[in-house]
């Protein structure tokens, strides 16, 4: 245990300990216990025997922890909660490590046991240096923070250095979106063409990609005229390469939703089953989104394919997932309310939708303005 003694200094008690320095060498450390002498020194004595076990144990832990680098510790600490995280989080974590935050923290040889607040900063003011938004720092510092976090659980360090940084600011999002007269250009432009049906779905039902390729037959019921969003189909960096996970499981709660089957999208489905299927549709589990081989559709074939149909016939450049926020628009444009719109899209409050779509609602507003002029 941490050696010390109690001394007295202008008629107060002092708790004094020889602890180690960086180097190894002992030094005093003088501690007020802001007790006069007379009277105080049993309590004192007994400050110091807990002044004695909390070094000691300070002592300890940065034994344990100085021979351990920062870049290494994230490593290892990722791989422990491999079974714990999805796997597109897990993706996103790894390569957040591996693209950035590991190889800078390598090149400054930075031990666990010396990393302070500012070293963090350091670290998004290089990510803003090259130019990467708030947004993209302060995903690693979530990543940061919950690794830490567990350090201090381990006791491998005492505090979290990252609750000591603030945190980068979330930018605000401005979605891209069609208007109503490029939506009904585009689903001319589709029509006959293989992305077709997607597309479709995709615009009317505002499904995010892993939400459209995530649809099965099973999820039609013709006969109720209902969609269930209940599956979906990711792509997530793992290990250094590009894997596809199939789940019955989507972003979160909110996003499991059954809508009404839309007119023209319904007749599309039972041509596209009857096509498929003849008049039994009994593979129900069957995947919708698949091409002339009966093969699901690529994740990243769906994207770069939309964008090459964009090209070939002139429209403005938007990515797939901005078909979501499009059909977001028509649902505004059209007075629906706001809690609708959420329910529709699977947000998961209705501040998301607020947020992502207060710029499209000027019609409404204007429409609002115009009601009280009439007052």
């Amino acid at each position: 245990m941490v050696a010390g003694h109690i001394c007295e200094k202008s008629g107060y008690l002092y708790a004094i300990l020889q602890l180690k320095d960086r180097d190894g060498k002992r030094r005093q450390q003088w501690i007020a216990t802001h007790l006069k002498t007379k009277g105080n020194k049993r309590r004192a004595e007994q400050m110091l025997q807990e002044l004695r076990r909390e070094y000691t144990a300070k002592e300890a832990m940065a034994e344990r922890s100085k021979a351990v680098f920062f870049d290494a510790y994230l490593t290892e600490w990722l791989e422990n909660r491999r079974g714990q995280l999805s796997p597109c989080t897990f993706g996103s974590y790894q390569n957040y490590l591996n693209s950035s935050i590991c190889p800078y923290f390598r090149e400054k040889n930075t031990l666990l046991a010396d990393l302070k607040p500012a070293d963090i900063q350091a670290y998004y003011n290089f990510l803003y240096k090259k130019g990467l938004s708030g947004n993209t720092a302060l995903h690693h510092h979530m990543v940061i923070r919950q690794a830490l976090d567990e350090a201090v659980m381990r006791e491998l360090i005492l505090v979290n250095p990252a609750n000591r940084v603030e945190r980068p600011k979330k930018e605000q999002y401005v979605a891209t979106c069609y208007s109503v007269e490029e939506c009904n250009q585009l689903l001319q432009c589709i029509q006959g063409k293989k992305l077709e049906l997607v597309i479709s779905l995709t615009l009317f039902y505002g499904l995010r990609r892993s939400e459209v390729l995530g649809l099965k037959w099973g999820a039609i019921n013709f006969s109720q005229g209902t969609l269930s969003i209940n599956h979906s189909v990711n792509l997530a960096p793992v290990d250094g390469h590009y894997e596809v996970f199939k789940r019955d499981k989507v972003k979160r709660k909110s996003s499991f939703r059954t809508l009404p089957l839309v007119d023209p999208l319904a007749s599309k489905l039972k041509q596209e089953a009857q096509r498929r299927f003849g008049e039994n549709l009994s593979s129900t589990d069957a995947y919708i989104c698949v091409d002339e081989k009966g093969e699901l559709f690529k994740p990243n074939y769906l994207s770069q394919g939309f964008n090459k149909l964009l090209k070939r016939h002139n429209l403005r450049k938007i990515r797939f997932h901005d078909l979501r926020h499009s059909c977001a628009n028509l649902l505004i444009a059209s007075r629906v309310p706001l809690i609708e719109v959420q329910q529709w899209l699977g947000h998961s409050s209705i501040t998301t939708t607020a947020d992502l779509y207060s710029h499209l609602s000027y019609e409404t507003k204007f429409a609002s303005a115009e009601t009280l002029k009439k007052t």
